[in-house]
């Protein structure tokens, strides 16, 4: 009665799997990262005398802790990784041209 039984559940068991839809796998495509326009770099740079150049033109001269004072008054100040803190909050980095500003 025991084999009949346990006959009957297996049984069950695979009449009912038939009755599964099967698990459908999801393919997920890559697509390639759209095309965005570069943002403007602006440039700080050294103007070979000890000063640098603004991207306006403008030559500023440094202090003795490596910052300097904008044209409207506010500071310009160095951090420990050499870049530069604008008043904005924007961060110039140092690079073989001098800074890269965004």
């Amino acid at each position: 009665m025991k084999r009949i039984a346990a006959f009957g559940i297996v049984g069950f068991a695979l009449v009912g799997a038939g009755c599964v839809e099967p698990a459908r796998q999801r393919v997920i495509v890559a697509s390639p990262e759209p095309m965005r326009p570069q943002a403007s770099v602006k440039r700080i740079s050294s103007d070979g005398a000890g000063g640098l150049v603004l991207p306006d033109g403008t030559r500023v001269e440094l202090d003795e802790r490596g910052g300097f004072a904008l044209p409207n008054g506010a500071y310009v100040r160095r951090d420990a990784s050499g870049a530069l803190n604008l008043p904005n909050g924007a961060r110039c980095v140092p690079d073989m041209d001098g800074f890269a500003c965004p």
